[in-house]
């Protein structure tokens, strides 16, 4: 890849240390004042411990970035796009509005630059720490074999990101070339680029490198806004429920992710309680937000989007089909009609009090109950039928005092399943857009909706385009079919 317009994915050592100036912490335990980076060298930045934890500390702050507009911020905003594609909620002429429609995927577009600058930015980041790591004199083994994992997570995880977003359902076709793969740190220097891989080859590379930060990583971190083993396990949980190569791993690291006691992995106080705390023990990661230095304010998660009793953008509504499914005692049954619309604008109907949004709304990445969920779909795969149902009503006992647990085998079960994974994490990851995918299903709207588009099963707009610059400046994409 050539430097020219390759916004952020180029860094150079003194960049990253100027972000890591920002700070990002969790529970107030963080870096002091901004300091001098002028000359700054790779064996200073990896000379200890804490430098090295200071360069990953920059990495974290990234994903509550501001980058040009509201809705290509950091991780939330690529998670929120991915929420407002299925069929559950419906997006106001607002912010997000092009990703509800299913049409902000050219290669021009800001989701499409935003998205692959985000990830790959992150990727070169990663490289730059498992590399500094590795020529650091001054790390001990122990010191080195920790941030190399950390390095091999956040690399595995954004290019996880990538072939979710620019290439399509994985076991289609596992050849495709779409995306490249980089193990080596460039710079502001580097000219060319890396050649797209076949998607077997951008799969291997993400699951050796999360198996190695699994292995890794150790279960302590200074809060939830860090990583650290069952994070790995969580992420790693995800990619092979999209593989689909071995159910029983997605139930051993979905397991050991969420404790291994369902019941009590699933307990939250959140809902009810404006979903906005990270201290929950239900949340797994998250991006802490204080109010003041710690916050993105009123850019792109879903707080800001989805909460219309407090002043925001209030541009979320429910589909009231999708309201529909939930019992009057679930407390996911947070959706009022506040506008009395319904006869005139039916799509405005229903809104959700799920968020309560304010500055200090923490915005939540991983959650146990996914894995519970993930558990549960294993099970099923497995052909444990039972198993998977108690583990269904571990989660669905927990949310309504009076759900009853599932006599469904077969599609019907898994059906089931993935239907508690959209009532269970609306407004969150795009949990039936992520499903749709991996299951080749249609997303199916309504004509309730605002836009009521459907996508067939394995659409291309399940998939970005690869973005113009790429094209123009890495000759390894010449003839390539852009679709």
């Amino acid at each position: 890849m050539k430097n020219k317009n390759n916004r952020l994915r180029f860094i150079t050592p003194l960049v990253v240390m100027v972000l890591m100036s920002v700070c990002l912490s969790c529970e107030k335990d963080f870096i002091e004042e901004p300091i001098d980076t002028t000359g700054v060298t790779d064996e200073l930045i990896f000379s200890s411990s804490e430098n090295a934890q200071t360069f990953v500390n920059g990495i974290l702050s990234n994903y509550k970035g501001q980058y040009g507009t509201v809705d290509a911020g950091g991780l939330y905003a690529m998670y929120f796009a991915r929420a407002v594609k299925g069929n559950d909620i419906i997006q106001d002429v607002n912010w997000y509005r092009f990703d509800y429609g299913h049409e902000n995927r050219e290669p021009n577009f800001r989701r499409t630059n935003f998205t692959w600058d985000f990830n790959y930015e992150n990727i070169n980041f990663a490289n730059t720490l498992i590399f500094g790591v590795n020529n650091s004199s001054s790390l001990s083994s122990n010191e080195k074999r920790e941030f190399v994992a950390k390095g091999k997570f956040f690399r595995g995880f954004h290019l996880f990101e990538l072939a979710l977003e620019f290439a399509p359902n994985y076991n289609n076709d596992r050849n495709i070339e779409r995306i490249p793969i980089y193990t080596t740190p460039t710079s502001l220097e580097t000219v060319g680029g890396n050649p797209p891989a076949p998607m077997s080859e951008v799969y291997g590379q993400i699951i050796d490198d999360l198996e190695d930060a699994v292995e890794d990583l150790p279960d302590a971190r200074i809060g939830k806004s860090f990583i650290n083993k069952a994070v790995a396990q969580a992420v790693l949980a995800r990619v092979y429920s999209v593989t689909q190569d071995n159910w029983q791993r997605v139930s051993d690291l979905a397991r050991s992710a969420y404790g291994g006691n369902a019941t009590q992995a699933v307990q939250s106080s959140n809902w009810g309680a404006g979903f906005n705390n990270m201290q929950d023990q239900e949340w797994l990661w998250a991006l802490f937000q204080n109010g003041s230095d710690e916050t993105n304010f009123y850019w792109g998660h879903a707080a800001p989007m989805m909460d219309h009793l407090t002043l925001s953008y209030n541009a979320s509504y429910i589909d009231p089909e999708f309201a529909a499914q939930f019992s009057s005692t679930d407390v996911r049954n947070t959706f009022i009609d506040i506008y009395g619309v319904s006869a005139t604008t039916p799509w405005r109907e229903f809104v959700s009090t799920k968020y309560a949004f304010t500055f200090s709304s923490d915005i939540p990445l991983i959650r146990k109950s996914e894995m519970v969920l993930f558990d549960a779909e294993a099970q099923y795969h497995l052909g444990n039928v039972q198993e998977a149902r108690n583990l269904l009503f571990a989660l669905q006992s927990a949310r309504d005092p009076n759900a009853t647990i599932t006599t469904n085998s077969g599609q019907a079960l898994l059906n089931e399943i993935l239907l508690e994974r959209k009532k269970e994490f609306y407004g969150e990851f795009g949990p039936q857009w992520f499903d749709a995918k991996r299951y080749n299903l249609p997303i199916l709207r309504n004509d309730i909706h605002r836009i009521s588009i459907d996508v067939p099963a394995d659409s291309n707009l399940f998939f970005l385009k690869i973005p113009e610059d790429e094209i123009d400046l890495n000759s390894n994409y010449s003839g390539f079919n852009n679709i």
